[in-house]
């Protein structure tokens, strides 16, 4: 099951929020088109459009370190820092 703690959020003008966090479980799998969930929340209902590899510091690199790109408001991604997504 994918899960992902979101450590960051920001804004890319024009094409929406990159919600980045690190991935919790080992062998997830996320794609484009996915749907992910709020676990606290479970209505919220945040679709994946893009996926990118998020280099946090070049002296070690964690593969579990992602980030996706996703249009919601602006009030929604800043709530999410700190939260838990999940696959639906």
């Amino acid at each position: 099951m994918f899960e992902l703690e979101v450590k960051d959020v920001f804004k890319i003008t024009g094409r929406g929020y990159v919600i980045a966090g690190e991935i919790t479980e080992s062998g997830a799998i996320l794609r484009n088109g996915d749907t992910l969930v709020n676990k606290e929340d479970k209505g919220q209902k945040i679709e994946v459009n893009s996926i990118e590899m998020l280099n946090y510091g070049s002296a070690s690199r964690k593969l579990n370190h992602i980030g996706f790109l996703t249009d919601i408001s602006d009030e929604a991604a800043e709530a999410l820092v700190g939260k838990r997504l999940c696959k639906e």
